[in-house]
């Protein structure tokens, strides 16, 4: 598989991440959201916790949308994928 986009949008204490690949006809879609949260290593105050991540091929998007509760990971993801639609990468 060959990664074509990957992109990040942050948002107050949130990161949103997605990385699209593609294959011979498809392309695969994997979404991250992490959150900053208070670190408990003694030499580092904050770290990144992932609180939700999904991957899946781009046709299964309506079986996925449902899981998906946050609008704006949703929004950034309509976003991108109009952006590797007309290739503005």
């Amino acid at each position: 598989m060959n990664e074509i986009l990957s992109d990040r949008k942050n948002k107050g204490n949130v990161t949103y991440r997605i990385v699209v690949s593609e294959d011979a006809t498809r392309l695969f879609i994997e979404l991250e959201k992490l959150m900053k949260v208070r670190s408990k290593e003694a030499d580092k105050k904050t770290t990144k916790k992932v609180v939700f991540q999904k991957s899946f091929y781009y046709e299964e998007f309506c079986n996925v949308k449902d899981e998906i509760d946050d609008p704006i990971l949703l929004q950034f993801y309509s976003d991108t994928i109009v952006k590797v639609q007309n290739h503005e990468f």
